[in-house]
């Protein structure tokens, strides 16, 4: 009875040696595949870096300027660069922006050397990973490596190359515009109906990747003057009234004052709600309203210089007037409606802590906000609305503005003139590095 038992004892080692050879070979695939994810996320990381680092690069040479392949030290490559083996030490300062990219990959672990890799394409207009995406200055970096296999050996490959790319933009800061829309898949984000028309010597900038992210109709133009643009992240229904033609396609920019905090409120109130009847005329001094300012028709409010923190907003009857020199309004809650035939005259500090801000509104504030007085209407400063619709007129070509209006999404009622971009201590415009892909 127990000779069958024994015929099967080497059945076991049999068994056990067929299936180690391809548990083995399983192990060894998933150290190949394992060791290669790794690598290769390490050259993610070297690409995307050295991409970035030229990026920044060719922004800071070209100092404001437009930024194009004559900029000095900002180079352009049509066919692949390789970045050579041997670099300058820190603390040498690189020949140019490309070379910043090397210099920035190798100090970080990555550089050409052995069974690694590092190269560069740069130029202007369009990348070639990211067909449609204009960009004012692109740079595209590859980062490939030769690694050893152990299953795969066996079967006759004993290496493979793993490869990253990264493309990134620099925009110069004479783009991005002094006419900014926010939200970034709203159609009708900027918006204009009518015979109206804005005409800007600082460019429009559209965040929406809406295929309507502008809508003009019924006759309503939008022209820049001079080197200014008009730069869409999606495009526009009605392009053919935007002169010269808007670019589209663009990489987002974001909130241009970003960097902008809000100022600290007191607790306490310098005065509550103030009201103001048909004919009456006041001056006020800068503090904190609480309750809102409201105006009726035909009275007139001055504002001496300062900051004024207003909880409630500011309401203006038809044919009311508000002046002001040296005013920063901050709009802790409430916006800001403005009737029909009513004139407004402020604008910014020129100096100190909020100069070229005029109207600030808190940014989890909401409220709606129409701007739409007479022709002899002028805003001279930022009008930072970046939760919220603004409706905006700008008065004539003979009250020609230093404006830069930045709002979740605009409408366009009447005509409006903006010369020049305000000048602020904060970022105030759509330079800097962006990631294309």
């Amino acid at each position: 009875m127990k000779r069958p038992y024994r015929n099967r004892t080497g059945q076991t080692v049999v068994l056990f040696t067929l299936a180690i050879v391809p548990l083995l070979g399983l192990v060894g695939l998933v150290v190949d595949v394992g060791y290669a994810y790794f690598r290769k996320e390490a050259a993610q990381t070297a690409a995307d870096a050295a991409a970035e680092a030229a990026a920044l690069a060719a922004y800071h040479f070209a100092n404001g300027a437009p930024l194009t392949c004559a900029v000095a030290k900002v180079a352009c490559y049509a066919a692949e660069y390789t970045c050579p083996a041997t670099l300058p030490a820190p603390p040498a300062t690189p020949s140019d922006n490309i070379q910043a990219g090397c210099m920035y990959a190798r100090d970080n672990g990555f550089a050409t050397a052995g069974k690694r890799k590092l190269t560069f394409q740069s130029g202007v207009g369009a990348a070639p990973t990211a067909g449609g995406v204009t960009i004012s200055y692109w740079t595209v970096a590859r980062a490939s490596e030769e690694i050893p296999q152990l299953f795969s050996a066996v079967l006759g490959h004993p290496t493979m190359t793993v490869v990253a790319r990264a493309a990134t933009g620099a925009r110069d800061g004479t783009s991005g515009g002094c006419v900014v829309s926010l939200d970034p898949t709203a159609p009708n984000a900027i918006g204009m109906t009518g015979t109206t028309s804005l005409t800007t010597g600082c460019g429009v900038f559209v965040n929406s990747n809406s295929s309507q992210a502008i809508s003009l109709s019924g006759g309503g133009t939008i022209t820049t003057t001079g080197n200014a643009k008009t730069e869409i992240v999606g495009n526009c229904s009605g392009c053919g009234n935007i002169h010269p033609a808007p670019l589209t396609g663009v990489p987002s920019s974001g909130d241009p004052f970003a960097d902008m905090i809000p100022p600290t409120v007191p607790r306490t109130c310098d005065s509550g709600s103030l009201s103001f009847g048909s004919h009456e005329s006041k001056t006020i001094n800068p503090g904190v309203y609480c309750g809102g300012i409201n105006l009726s028709a035909q009275s007139s409010l001055k504002l001496n210089p300062g900051l004024y923190i207003l909880k409630g907003g500011i309401s203006m009857g038809g044919q009311t007037t508000i002046t002001g020199s040296g005013v920063t309004i901050y709009l802790q809650s409430g916006g800001v409606s403005m009737a029909g035939g009513a004139s407004i005259n402020l604008s910014a500090p020129s100096s100190g802590d909020w100069q070229g801000i005029l109207f600030y509104q808190d940014r989890a504030n909401t409220s709606t906000v129409t701007l739409v007085g007479g022709t002899n209407q002028a805003m001279n400063g930022v009008l930072y609305f970046p939760s919220s619709h603004l409706t905006y007129t700008g008065g004539s070509d003979t009250t020609a503005t230093a404006t830069t209006i930045v709002s979740k999404t605009l409408s366009l009622v009447g005509n409006s003139y903006i010369s020049s971009a305000s000048t602020t201590k904060y970022t105030g415009n759509a330079g800097g590095v962006v990631l294309i892909e």
